[in-house]
């Protein structure tokens, strides 16, 4: 049977495949060998988890044709099969985590059915079970060791000396020594905590999948003056595409014919709808408001502007350096301290036995392994009850860490719909008159500014007044005969189309344009009624949320937002933000944060957008807030709030520092026991069979303190901002 590899990414210059082969660890090796001498290659990465390889290359060296000719000789096949959808290749790496789980369970269960076939045995039959080295379950134990030493000599090939290694020699001692049963306590406490950490994961990754609403995409093509449905996979440069209200915009391309108000905010951040007509260029992740528009592509796939800045996201998180974890510190002061008491028992006692039992009450992963990994996923566990998505077990360690927090404007500290926040009148116009006429001439029109003015109306308990015309002008405003009078609400352009000025209320207009508001003008038979201001609404808790940060320990806060000088001015002002910077492009918002870190801030980002993803994956922590905004900003985030709730925020690091607290006073839970096992081990006191026992009984203590976290609720991270210290 030939083997088969897909192309799952292809942009120029980088491209990743997907063959099933690449899991054999002789497959791999040969595939390196082979494409030493390839010229214009750049460099390779295979994860044989997901099956995945990534190639990078030079394309004024090595052509695609050329590299793909040369992966079709090695997998011994004539061609290649192409991912249908290019969207559609996050579930290539689902396959690591369930494997991880089942691979963890498969060891924990193997364990635990040896230990309590010994304990079932010792109980029903009264017998004692034999120990020794070469005895049925100490072959068996020694085989479940493997794993462990396996892992300790690749560590060791690398020149690092980890938790796996110290108990993987404090387990091949206890069974060395004739304590099988000890050793197999040792594993069962580190597979045990293996399996909870692969749970937890793969836990929080369907979580996050189940909540993305991720659909397949398809579009209209302008085939023969007919439109004809196509799967965005299928398009081609050239296409017309014909986009409707409602619809997502799938490529980059230049309208051809039509006009629409374009939801832009996915890629630009800012807010208001802009008017989009023949001859312009539209990007593909965006919407059509309003309108229906014929697009001819010109990037279709991986090329569209999209693609790219998703490419970026999945570069910068491939990229990022791994953080030292609080059990990889714990374990490195365990495996000093352990060998040290150790060899000092030795020496100063004589007694290999004593030495010996010192070991093995060292060897006890609780102090490390059971400390910090069962707080973290009680801490997870806890979070995910109030649907905060937290990806992975560092991530709420470095939370409640970060002391300087990037936050995006619109869908983030503020919500994605206008409020009319300012009404000017001339003299002898009452605002509830102005508001009335204007309701009455906005009823019909569904833009984002008129349900607005609709909504305040209501609010008001005004009515609107019946009209003689309606008429709509995209991107302008409306235009209605109520009373026989004509009506005009909208912008600078609608006034110039009806030869209407509004000169009266000229220094108004630019007062509160300088506020950042948008402005409509009111107008009536072509003379000026008043002014009214919009602005997006700032979250009702922001400045609480703010001001609990800043307790808990943030130093810094600064508003990064594709939104123009104005309009973050005025929101920063508002919410006592000291710095902010307006007008950015995706790549410019990383850049923000890439210097920060530079400069030894610990950085976090929350945003709500495509065009906040470069920037989530550039920080040290990314939070995406509302799931039911850009995916992509929700699978490049490293924590996920699926609530549209700012408060979790700060709840989750206000749980992060508890958990760092609780895994402190694990690790003294656990280090305690062990100076008082260490001392009557040296002093002859403690045999062996009791410093399992020690094993047992701070495990217990360990599972108990980090049991606390599971009550976790909002109270808590408040109370906790008082007494956190950075770990």
């Amino acid at each position: 049977m030939k083997k088969k590899f897909a192309v799952r990414h292809d942009i120029p210059g980088r491209l990743r495949i997907r063959a099933l082969s690449l899991r054999q660890t002789e497959t791999e090796k040969k595939l390196k060998e082979r494409s030493e001498n390839l010229e214009g290659l750049l460099w390779l990465r295979i994860n044989p988890g997901c099956a995945s390889l990534v190639l990078f290359y030079d394309k004024n060296k090595l052509s695609r044709e050329d590299l793909l000719e040369f992966l079709n000789h090695f997998f011994g096949m004539d061609g290649v099969t192409p991912l249908k959808n290019p969207a559609d290749d996050n579930p290539e790496c689902v396959c690591v985590e369930e494997h991880a789980v089942r691979k963890a369970f498969s060891r924990f269960a193997a364990i635990s059915v040896v230990m309590g076939g010994v304990l079932l045995r010792n109980a029903i039959f009264k017998t004692a079970t034999l120990q020794t080295a070469f005895s049925p379950l100490g072959i068996v134990t020694f085989a479940l060791t493997a794993p462990l030493i396996r892992s300790a000599l690749k560590r060791s090939r690398e020149r690092k000396f980890t938790l796996d290694g110290f108990l993987a020699a404090g387990s091949t001692a206890a069974i060395a020594a004739g304590e099988a049963m000890t050793a197999l306590e040792i594993l069962w406490i580190n597979s045990g905590a293996e399996l909870l950490s692969a749970w937890i994961a793969e836990r929080s990754r369907k979580s996050i999948a189940s909540i993305l609403d991720i659909t397949s995409h398809h579009t209209f093509v302008l085939i023969d003056g007919v439109e004809v449905e196509r799967h965005v996979s299928e398009l081609e440069v050239g296409d017309i595409v014909v986009l409707h209200t409602g619809e997502k915009i799938s490529v980059d391309g230049v309208i051809v014919h039509g006009q629409a108000l374009v939801n832009e905010a996915p890629i630009t951040g800012r807010d208001e709808q802009v008017h989009r007509k023949e001859g312009d260029t539209v990007h593909a992740g965006t919407f059509v408001r309003q309108g229906v528009i014929q697009v001819r592509a010109e990037f279709v796939g991986d090329s569209t502007y999209l693609a790219r800045v998703m490419h970026k996201v999945e570069c910068a998180l491939e990229s990022r350096a791994p953080i030292e974890g609080v059990a990889d510190r714990l374990a490195g002061n365990l495996v000093k301290v352990g060998l040290g008491v150790t060899a000092v028992t030795f020496i100063t006692t004589g007694s290999a036995w004593r030495a010996f039992t010192v070991l093995l009450v060292m060897a006890c992963p609780c102090a490390t392994v059971l400390a910090a990994s069962t707080a973290i996923s009680a801490a997870i566990s806890a979070a995910a009850k109030s649907r905060i998505l937290v990806k992975g077990g560092r991530y709420m360690e470095e939370v409640g860490k970060c002391d300087l927090v990037f936050f995006d404007k619109t869908g983030t500290l503020t919500t994605t719909e206008p409020v009319l926040q300012e009404v000017i009148t001339l003299p002898g116009i009452e605002e509830d008159e102005l508001l009335t006429l204007a309701c009455s001439t906005e009823t019909h029109n569904h833009h984002p500014l008129a349900q607005a003015v609709v909504a305040e109306a209501r609010r008001r308990g005004l009515s609107s007044l019946p009209h003689e015309v309606c008429e709509y002008y995209l991107g302008m405003g409306m235009r209605a005969v109520i009373n026989g009078r004509e009506m005009l609400v909208g912008n600078a352009k609608l006034l110039n189309m009806f030869d209407a000025h509004n000169s009266q209320l000229t220094a108004e207009f630019d007062r509160m344009s300088s506020k950042g508001l948008t402005v409509l003008h009111v107008f009536q038979d072509k003379k000026p009624l008043g002014l009214m201001g919009f602005a997006s609404q700032v979250r009702p808790e922001a400045r609480q949320v703010l001001n609990r940060l800043r307790a808990m320990g943030v130093r810094r806060i600064v508003l990064i937002t594709g939104d123009e000088e104005n309009s973050a001015r005025q929101l920063a002002e508002s919410l006592g933000i000291e710095e902010y910077h307006a007008s950015l492009m995706p790549e410019e918002k990383a850049l923000i944060v890439e210097k920060a870190m530079a400069e030894s801030w610990k950085t976090m980002v929350v945003g709500d957008g495509i065009n906040d993803a470069l920037a989530l994956t550039a920080a040290d922590v990314g939070v995406a807030i509302g799931t039911a905004g850009s995916e992509v900003a929700v699978e490049a985030a490293d924590i996920a709030l699926a609530s549209d709730d700012l408060d979790a925020l700060a709840d989750v690091y206000g749980l992060s520092q508890q958990t760092l607290g609780i895994v402190r006073q694990n690790f003294w839970i656990a280090t305690g026991s062990n100076l008082v096992g260490v001392s009557l081990g040296a002093l002859g006191l403690l045999s062996p069979v009791a410093a399992g026992l020690v094993h047992m009984g701070h495990s217990l203590g360990v599972l108990a303190n980090s049991s606390r976290l599971l009550a976790f609720h909002k109270n808590d991270a408040q109370k906790s901002c008082n007494a956190s210290e950075n770990y």
